[in-house]
């Protein structure tokens, strides 16, 4: 019974210990909006924009079909800074 113990003990301690693999962290809406975007134009630009979230999400689509690069993920991050930051 107490080799069981202690096994219970070595391996929860070795999986409290292991460290769990690098993952990027997600970029903020302000990170892709200057790294994305003003590779084609100035961040001024857009932050002299107040749109909806609507209009917005219309926007960042329509900057995707022309080539912005952005995962579905990014997509919604940067529509959820642009709406809350820039907002009518």
């Amino acid at each position: 019974m107490k080799k069981v113990c202690f096994h219970s003990l070595a391996l929860s301690l070795a999986v409290l210990t292991m460290q769990p693999p690098l993952v990027l962290a997600e970029k903020d809406g302000a990170a892709l909006l200057e790294e994305r975007c003003s590779g084609c134009h100035p961040v001024s630009l857009t932050t002299s924009k107040h749109k909806t979230t609507k209009q917005w999400q219309a926007t960042v689509f329509r900057m995707k079909h022309r080539g912005a690069r952005l995962t579905e993920e990014e997509l919604k991050t940067l529509v959820d800074y642009l709406s809350q930051m820039f907002r009518p």
